[in-house]
């Protein structure tokens, strides 16, 4: 069973999980000096999630291009942040498939720790398995 119960509930979450990241931290910064937007195309459940210095953009309206695409599982990026898979195993294992200049974006990994620290929390909020 996925760890999201629906699209929704994912959208909440992960949502919250990067304006987090863009407030808090410096991605928004990293993003637009490397001139990065990602986008996350989710399975399980189905869905858009677009990640830009700008913000967040969740739903159809994520279904753009963006430098970087990524795409995942919802259980898998619930994984990542919770620091159970690394973003290079999630690659190397095709857990994660990616076009785009990947190197950016192991680039801005490090400014990330915050946000791990941060998932947790998140994760209780929306009452999803530790």
């Amino acid at each position: 069973m996925p760890v999201f119960k629906n699209a929704d509930e994912m959208y909440q979450a992960l949502g919250e999980v990067f304006q987090y990241a863009l407030k808090e931290t410096e991605l928004a910064s990293k993003l637009k000096e490397y001139e990065v937007t990602i986008k996350f195309i989710m399975k399980e459940p189905e869905g858009f999630i677009w990640v830009g210095p700008d913000g967040v953009i969740t739903g159809k309206d994520a279904d753009k291009s963006g430098v970087i695409s990524m795409e995942l599982s919802g259980d898998t990026a619930h994984k990542y942040w919770l620091k159970q898979i690394s973003l290079p195993v999630a690659l190397a294992t095709k857990k994660i498939k990616s076009k785009g200049p990947i190197p950016k974006v192991l680039k801005i990994l490090p400014f990330l720790g915050p946000v791990f620290k941060k998932y947790p929390d998140i994760a209780k909020k929306y009452n999803l398995p530790m």
